[in-house]
């Protein structure tokens, strides 16, 4: 009776609400509070409860196994990527020649600059197979490199710390009186297999260091025998402090293990030995899990040790470089659940205090107010993502919600102008955060590229403003759309230039490798419109990678978001070079060695750059990989050749080689310049300093 009696009221109430459009909200709220008492919230709240219970249960464990899941990915990028990666391009570079693997000194000094820039690793170092002769080099706690060199045979290892600039300040520490690399397991278990193996966790010779190594022999062929091996080592105390990180963000306990359960390195915890032994014990108990990712099909392992209880997730790890391992974490019930309880507790209380209202008569009401604002909603939440294209929505009987329609479709109109300003992906952030724009930057690695277009004053000279405008606009259309589609942020157009760079505002895994994609690709769509005369213009491109300042700059009142630093200069001069070379995209070495192996390279030159000091190995970015005509790649392997002469002193040599290039491609500019500068060198006496660096002093 009391139901129909509401019903028949909210209905009446409906009913005359239709007939007044456009009503202020208030008005609707107090009719609304006064026909729609009634007490069927309580079975609202009790379904509430139990379903809203089991959501957050599931959806808590799902979020933590997750959460596992990321700390897998972030444990096999810190152990199997630069391992593989620096593995690969050793071995690479020994079967070419062009490792010094007989020069003690200068093998000592390569290894130590891919040691400085590999921060997480421990020891670079190369065995020979026939003598045991060893060249190592190493980190210590206060980051310095330690080159060592032994020989079995000839006494303790002699041991010098490598600074930046090259110079060498004699090691002291206990050393072993003699020491064969032969000897150790990761060498034997190297040479009898042909992929990358990694040891169990180990002791180092130093008897204080642990660690875990992995090794690689290299063949000058395939089917040949081992000549040496070549190892990356990790500290375990570095891995130990990853899995502290990891254990903070899951507020649990995180371990890696073997596959047979054996441990590997766990995060600091009180429970780390209990815990080690009952996840170890599970994981031979069922060798055959692939992973515990809290999927409704996979539910996480209970663990327990003495009172407390604690959910486990565990991943596998088996990668085709040779990396076998199971990251797992660990989290107490009460720190999943607990928070649960608490909150649906309160909601209980709320549920339990709301019983005495109902709004059985709403449904017709609720449709009339919540179809225009689920319509705002949804375009608000498009305005969040940045999709900001005008469209139809319902009006509303409410005069406020009509006004917030209206001030929505004037701030997409707003920022749909101001997009054509500032980088989209900068605005969306900044928009997803709440907050409000102020000055500030970070250093970040970020991967720059610069730009500029061939002979472009002397085509302004012979075309109409109007025309040069529209051409520019075709132009800049194409290149910042494809640096864009590959993550890049338009920092802005200077002149006929662009600068763009890649890793920031978000941070963009392998940005070096986008930002060379990116580049061929806009610059084949643009050959391609070049030749159908759309856009008359050949660009010419440097790439370089390195710490810069990133953020807004400039200020309180007016600023942009902008990179600062050398790295900007680099790209600017290697993009000048390309008129001294005769190419379109030059890069720089870390941009070559971060890049991976998706593209063909040319290495052109060692050079020294205006505004910088220090020496830049210099490379053409020829094109992607298996896109380069046999006759281009013949041609790169004798300039390297020949490059590898002249870096060695042996001009004649060089010059001959480069003449070869030079007569097979007239039009090598690069090949021509190198013979020049040849027949200069003969003529002159170089130091016994003299690196092969040719410095270019002009802009």
């Amino acid at each position: 009776m009391v139901s129909d009696e509401i019903s028949l009221g909210a209905l009446v109430i409906a009913e005359a609400i239709n007939w007044v459009p456009d009503m202020r909200l208030r008005t609707v709220l107090s009719l609304m509070l006064a026909g729609l008492l009634a007490v069927t919230a309580g079975f609202i709240g009790w379904l509430g409860y139990s379903s809203s219970y089991r959501a957050i249960q599931h959806f808590t464990e799902q979020e933590f196994a997750l959460a596992n899941g990321v700390a897998t990915r972030e444990v096999a990028n810190f152990l199997n990527d630069p391992a593989n990666r620096l593995l690969d391009e050793l071995s690479l570079r020994a079967r070419r020649g062009m490792l010094s693997l007989k020069d003690d000194r200068v093998l000592g000094f390569d290894l130590a600059e891919r040691l400085r820039v590999n921060r997480t690793l421990a020891w670079i170092s190369y065995s020979d197979f026939r003598t045991g002769h060893f060249v190592g080099v190493w980190r210590t706690a206060d980051n310095a490199i330690v080159l060592n060199i032994s020989t079995p045979g000839q006494g303790e290892p002699r041991e010098e710390i490598v600074a930046p600039d090259g110079n060498e300040t004699p090691y002291q520490r206990l050393r072993p009186k003699e020491y064969d690399p032969r000897e150790h397991e990761w060498f034997r278990n190297a040479i009898l297999a042909r992929t990358t193996v990694w040891s169990e966790p180990y002791t180092f010779v130093d008897g204080v260091q642990r660690g875990i190594t992995a090794s690689r022999a290299w063949r000058s062929t395939d089917s040949g025998t081992p000549v040496g091996v070549f190892t990356v080592d990790f500290f375990l105390e570095d891995l130990e402090s990853l899995l502290n990180s990891v254990a903070q963000k899951i507020e649990g306990f995180s371990i890696i293990l073997e596959p047979n359960g054996k441990l590997i390195a766990a995060s600091d915890d009180p429970d780390a030995a209990y815990l080690t032994a009952a996840l170890g014990k599970w994981v031979r108990a069922h060798p055959q899990f692939k992973n515990i990712n809290g999927q409704t099909s996979s539910n996480l392992v209970p663990i327990g040790v003495g009172p407390t209880s604690y959910l486990a997730a565990l991943d596998r790890v088996d990668t085709p470089f040779g990396l076998k391992c199971i990251v797992a974490g660990t989290v107490p019930k009460s720190v999943i659940f607990g928070r649960i309880d608490r909150a649906v507790g309160q909601m209980g209380l709320f549920s339990l205090a709301g019983l005495v209202l109902a709004v059985l008569a709403g449904s017709f009401m609720a449709y009339r107010i919540s179809e225009p604002l689920r319509a705002l909603g949804n375009d608000f939440a498009k305005v969040g993502q940045f999709y900001l294209a005008p469209h139809e929505k319902p009006r509303s009987v409410l005069h406020e919600v009509n006004q917030l329609h209206d001030a929505a479709d004037r701030m997409k109109s707003g920022l749909r102008s101001f997009i054509k300003y500032v980088p989209d992906d900068l605005v969306r952030r900044l928009l997803s955060s709440g907050k409000e724009a102020v000055l500030g930057g970070e250093i970040r690695r970020l991967t720059i590229f610069f730009s500029d277009i061939e002979g472009f004053t002397s085509h302004s000279e012979h075309v109409a403003p109007d025309v040069l405008v529209e051409q520019l606009a075709t132009y800049f259309e194409i290149l910042s759309g494809r640096l864009r589609q590959h993550s890049g942020t338009i920092d802005k157009f200077i002149g006929d230039g662009l600068l763009c760079f890649f890793n920031a505002p978000e941070q963009v895994p392998y940005h070096e490798n986008l930002a060379c994609r990116a580049t061929l690709i806009g610059l084949q769509e643009l050959a391609l419109r070049h030749h159908g005369q759309t856009v008359p213009f050949r660009t010419r491109v440097g790439l370089h990678c390195g710490d810069v300042l990133v953020g807004n700059i400039g200020t309180p009142e007016r600023f942009a978001y902008t990179v600062l630093g050398d790295a900007v200069n680099v790209a600017s001069r290697l993009e000048s070079l390309n008129k001294v070379y005769g190419t379109q995209v030059l890069v720089s070495g870390d941009v070559w060695e971060q890049a991976g192996n998706d593209f063909e390279w040319r290495h052109l030159d060692r050079v020294s750059v205006v505004g910088r000091k220090g020496s830049l190995d210099i490379y053409e970015l020829m094109g992607l990989r298996n896109s380069i005509d046999r006759d281009r790649l013949h041609n790169r392997e004798l300039y390297e050749e020949a490059l590898a002469h002249y870096f060695a002193r042996s001009f004649w040599e060089a010059q001959r080689i480069f003449g070869q290039v030079a007569q097979n491609c007239p039009g090598d500019k690069a090949a021509r310049l190198m013979m020049t500068r040849c027949d200069h060198m003969l003529s002159l006496k170089l130091r016994p300093d003299w690196d092969g660096v040719f410095a270019h002093n002009t802009k």
